[in-house]
C-alpha cells in the first residue's frame, strides 16, 4: 500500500514539473494568468496523448451501431420477463444468462467492446485526481496566489475564490460553463448513436448529470474546473470531427 501511495506522490510531483514548464514558457505572454494557461496546455497535451483511445472509442461505437439489428434480434429471441423474477427466480436467471451469453458471442464475433466508450474517461481519472491533490498541497505554492478571470486563486473553491474570500463571479461562470459543455458533449454522443438516444434513462442522464456535476463543481478547486472545461471543449471539437463518419454509417432505427 505504501508503494502505491509513493507512486501516486511521484505522479503528482511529475504533473507539477509539467505545469511549471508550461508556466515558465508562457509567463512572458500570459503574465499572472500563466498558471491557468499552463493547466489548459496540460489538458491539451493529455488529450493528444489519449487520441489512440479516442479512436478506439469511435471504432467501438461504430461497431456497436452496426450490430444493433442483431442485438435487437437477440433481445427478442431471449426476452427477459421481469415478472418471472418474482414468481420463478431460477427461470429468470436462466433467461438472463442465455441473453448475456448470446450478446457476448455477438460482441466477440464482431470484435466489439461495449465498454470501449469509457476508456478515455478512465485514462483521464489519474490526471484529474493528481491535479486535485496538487492544488490542495504546497508542492507549488505559487498556485495559491495564481489568479484567473475574476478569480483570486486557482487553488480555492468557487465559493471562496473572490478577492474578498467570498464567492467569485468568474468561478460561478466556470461552473456553469462546465455544466453546459457537459450537456453538449452528451447530446453529441447521443446524436451519434440513435439507438441509445431512444432509451429513457439516457434522456434523463442528459439533463440530470450536467446539473449534478455543476453542483459538485462548487466543491473542487478552480484549477480543476479549468481542466474540466478545457477537456469538455476539446471533446466537443473531437467528437464533431470524428462522429461525422459514425453518424453517416449509423443504421436508421425506423428501418430495423
Amino acid at each position: 500500500m505504501s508503494g502505491i501511495v509513493e507512486l501516486g506522490g511521484q505522479f503528482v510531483d511529475g504533473l507539477g514539473v509539467v505545469l511549471r514548464f508550461f508556466h515558465d514558457a508562457t509567463e512572458g505572454i500570459a503574465g499572472d494568468y500563466s498558471w491557468a494557461l499552463a493547466i489548459v496546455l496540460l489538458t491539451v497535451v493529455v488529450r493528444i496523448l489519449l487520441l489512440p483511445l479516442a479512436i478506439k472509442q469511435i471504432n467501438s461505437m461504430r461497431g456497436m451501431q452496426k450490430i444493433q439489428p442483431e442485438i435487437k434480434k437477440i433481445q427478442k429471441k431471449y426476452k427477459v420477463d421481469r415478472e418471472v423474477m418474482k414468481t420463478d427466480p431460477e427461470k429468470y436467471r436462466a433467461q438472463r444468462q442465455k441473453q448475456q451469453e448470446a450478446m457476448m458471442a455477438l460482441y466477440k464475433e464482431h470484435n466489439v467492446n461495449p465498454a470501449g466508450g469509457c476508456l478515455p474517461l478512465l485514462a483521464q481519472a489519474p490526471i484529474f485526481f493528481a491535479l486535485f491533490r496538487l492544488l490542495f498541497s504546497d508542492r507549488i505554492p505559487e498556485l495559491q496566489d495564481a489568479p484567473f478571470f475574476l478569480i483570486d486563486s486557482l487553488a480555492s473553491l468557487p465559493m471562496q475564490a473572490g478577492t474578498d474570500g467570498g464567492p467569485a463571479i468568474g468561478a460561478f461562470l466556470l461552473a456553469i460553463l462546465m455544466g453546459a459543455t457537459t450537456f453538449l458533449t452528451q447530446k453529441q454522443m447521443m446524436a451519434s448513436n440513435p439507438a441509445s438516444s431512444q432509451m429513457p434513462q439516457q434522456k434523463v442522464l442528459l439533463y440530470v448529470m450536467p446539473i449534478m456535476l455543476m453542483v459538485f463543481s462548487f466543491n473542487i478547486p478552480v484549477g480543476v474546473l479549468i481542466y474540466w472545461v478545457t477537456t469538455n471543449l476539446w471533446t466537443m471539437g473531437q467528437q464533431w470531427f470524428m462522429f461525422r463518419n459514425v453518424v453517416s454509417e449509423a443504421p436508421n432505427p425506423s428501418k430495423t
